[in-house]
């Protein structure tokens, strides 16, 4: 059994074989760690991946309860997007980029079509299975809405992720397919960026400024035009004036058919 990394302060991951001769990754809670809302975080990422079934989203393979808790989820055996592509920038075209983000759209208006919002979407937690094969990742803070709802409202603010959230997310708690894309507008910048972190030496109070201003972030350097414009489209400040998964995936998929057949 071979150590892969960790994941918080709380879990960390094995990479093992199991019957079966294949890998798996292993989220284990640590041992030292007795706090139940962890758990109980732990089990509804667990309830959240056993209802989903989409290529492009990391598969979960079972839970154990045993003296740790353990998830088992498929093995993504490159790691997180924006890892990757720091380590292989010479390698990775903008071509291969458009590949990658246009398969977490999909992965994306899967999660729409059925009422799920990720909450935590950014380039850490897309896997890459091989160079051309990303999957999403990393239910912990997600919510499955009812046929009612549109929006999943936050009870408390936590330590959440600023640089990646929705201008509603931070003045209201509220989350929705439409925060999702904001987020997804972010990861697309820092996968066209190859992996640096977005809004580099600021702090989340400066960016939360910087966007109730109406400013945006840069295209990244050798950016495709009609790739930055979809990001700005995607940092649409109000909600309902967003466009949707269901609007971003066929956008990414007719410009990576364009460029792929040139």
């Amino acid at each position: 059994m071979q150590k892969k990394g960790s994941c918080w302060a709380f879990f960390f991951f094995l990479v093992c074989r199991c019957r079966t001769k294949k890998p798996v990754a292993v989220k284990i809670l640590k041992n030292d760690d007795n706090n139940a809302a962890v758990r109980d975080e732990m089990l509804r990422e667990a309830n959240v991946m056993q209802q989903l079934d989409n290529p492009y989203i990391v598969r979960m393979i079972g839970i154990c309860e045993a003296e740790n808790l353990m998830l088992v989820m498929e093995l993504a055996e490159l790691g997180p997007l924006h890892k990757y592509l720091q380590r292989h920038k010479m390698s990775v075209s903008s071509k291969n980029i458009t590949e990658l983000v246009h398969q977490v759209s999909m992965g994306m208006k899967y999660l729409e079509e059925h009422n799920f919002v990720h909450r935590d979407l950014a380039a850490r937690n897309v896997l890459l299975v091989t160079q051309h094969y990303a999957k999403i990742s990393d239910f912990g803070l997600s919510k499955a809405l009812t046929e009612e709802e549109n929006y999943y409202k936050a009870k408390a603010h936590g330590k959440w992720p600023v640089k990646w959230y929705a201008p509603e997310c931070m003045n209201y708690f509220k989350f929705s397919c439409k925060s999702d894309v904001w987020s997804f507008g972010v990861l697309m910048w820092e996968a066209y960026s190859y992996g640096q972190k977005p809004y580099k030496g600021m702090k989340g109070n400066e960016v939360i400024q910087m966007i109730e201003s109406g400013q945006r972030m840069e295209a990244p350097a050798n950016c495709p035009p009609e790739i930055y414009e979809l990001m700005k489209k995607c940092w649409t400040y109000k909600a309902d004036e967003r466009p949707g998964f269901s609007v971003v995936e066929p956008r990414l998929r007719d410009y990576y058919y364009d460029i792929a057949a040139q």
